[in-house]
């Protein structure tokens, strides 16, 4: 009996944990989230200035060069290096090298690549001067960034270079990860993937997915970092293994999003700027802050290139990043299930408890119920409420949408639109749905199911 009753406190006590954890935590696994910046020694600004060692776990120095016979090319700025490592390491922050790159002095790298890793003296060399390199520097570990081996004898030595490597850098406690591309389709990714073999993919610590380049008008977008997420993970790599890559820079401009916000603040909350030859597409704060949550719920980590083009006030892209963070993990798991957020032309909605307007919410319809007037005025909408007969009214320029209480249709301008929710009063807050009010204004909805995001926009 005695012993029955220290087995069902010991299960009483581990209940307990479960119960906490679930509570007041949103995950074993966000305690070790990775926020991961490359820092290009390219760039001429102060480390002081420009580094927010605090916002950061991992830094990675960009580029170390590859030899055809397994050398090294020396960095350019070794000062730079010592000085972020120095300073890296008494903010508790690990700094690894990155080695290779697409190109070095505009030649593409990949047959340097190619032609050292084929040879098995020159890999053998290459390991040993990799070795003395994060020796020399009291680096914490390599990303290798070849882009990209091919399938078939090529990734067999891509393969050959990898396990060497780890071993030795393994035996000294030291991280190697890779630069790998993302993918269009969680099911199918570019052929230079399946080069990628599923012993390198083991022998990593984790993959800097590189979710952006993909194209212009397409360069970063959310969909593209939801599939390159689920492209690795039926791939086999878990998930505690992928860091998701995003663009502080703008493509077809190449504009930098420091530039793009020195240029107008507004340029923080957009994706996509006109300009006079060039058009800007990149990710403004809401589109970081939503593959933040992404990354918080499917991968590990966020990487960021380059680090050195962020601001660093109040429209910091790691001040996102690190907000988001911050406010996920205070967070449990049921509570970031449950939460939905908004964002209007740009601009996040926010509904906080404390404000007493009540919280958005999806319905058993599958529909996004918003408290009225906040949602409504964000826009520039008159609203109003006939009580005797129980009506929302919203007026913007020449459209009026009237919402009856408990009804399955709203009124725009006398033309009746049927729905598959209704409009509700609940705890003395009148809920209207989200996506035929907003729709009658001519805006349009979409929904980011991973990020638990409705974006409303006019463009």
């Amino acid at each position: 009996m005695i012993r029955l009753k220290k087995i069902f406190s010991w299960m009483l006590v581990c209940a307990c944990i479960l119960m906490l954890n679930s509570s007041y935590g949103f995950s074993e696994n966000t305690k070790e989230f990775k926020v991961v910046g490359y820092y290009s020694e390219i760039f001429k600004d102060p480390i002081d200035k420009n580094v927010q060692f605090d916002k950061l776990t991992h830094i990675i120095y960009a580029f170390l060069i590859p030899g055809e016979e397994g050398s090294l090319i020396g960095i350019e700025k070794p000062e730079k290096l010592r000085e972020l490592v120095e300073k890296g390491h008494k903010n508790q922050v690990k700094v690894l090298i990155a080695i290779g790159g697409w190109s070095y002095q505009n030649v593409p790298l990949d047959a340097t690549f190619e032609k050292m890793a084929a040879s098995d003296e020159a890999r053998k060399k290459f390991i040993e001067n990799v070795m003395k390199f994060v020796d020399e520097y009291n680096l914490d570990g390599v990303e290798i960034d070849w882009e990209y081996p091919d399938v078939g004898v090529s990734s067999q030595n891509y393969e050959k270079l990898v396990l060497g490597l780890s071993k030795e850098l393994k035996t000294k406690g030291k991280y190697l990860t890779a630069a790998l591309n993302g993918a269009w389709s969680e099911t199918e990714g570019p052929a230079v993937s399946k080069a990628v073999t599923e012993n390198c993919l083991k022998a990593f610590d984790w993959i800097s997915v590189m979710a952006y380049d993909m194209n212009n008008e397409q360069h970063s977008p959310f969909w593209f970092a939801k599939n390159s997420i689920g492209y690795w993970i039926n791939r086999g790599v878990p998930k505690e293994k992928i860091v998701i890559g995003v663009p502080f820079y703008a493509r077809p401009s190449w504009k930098q999003y420091r530039d793009l916000v020195a240029e107008d603040r507004e340029n923080a909350y957009k994706d996509h700027v006109k300009g006079e030859k060039l058009d800007s597409y990149y990710n403004g704060i809401n589109t970081i802050k939503e593959k933040t949550r992404l990354a918080l719920k499917n991968a590990s980590g966020v990487m960021t290139f380059d680090m050195n083009e962020d601001t660093t006030d109040d429209l910091s892209l790691l001040k996102a990043i690190n907000d988001t963070v911050d406010e996920v993990t205070s967070m449990s798991q049921v509570e970031f299930n449950k939460k939905v957020y908004c964002v209007v032309n740009g601009h996040e909605l926010v509904f906080k408890k404390d404000e007493n307007m009540g919280m958005p919410f999806i319905d058993e319809n599958k529909r996004t119920l918003m408290p009225v007037r906040k949602s409504l005025e964000m826009i520039g909408a008159k609203v109003s409420f006939d009580e005797k007969n129980q009506i929302v009214r919203a007026t913007k320029e020449n459209i009026t949408i009237e919402i009856p209480m408990n009804q399955d249709y709203v009124k725009v301008n006398d033309k009746i639109l049927k729905m598959d929710t209704k409009a509700f009063i609940k705890n003395g807050r009148t809920y209207i749905p989200l996506k035929y009010v907003f729709e009658g204004f001519e805006y349009n909805i979409q929904w980011h199911e991973e990020s638990r995001t409705v974006i409303v926009s006019n463009e």
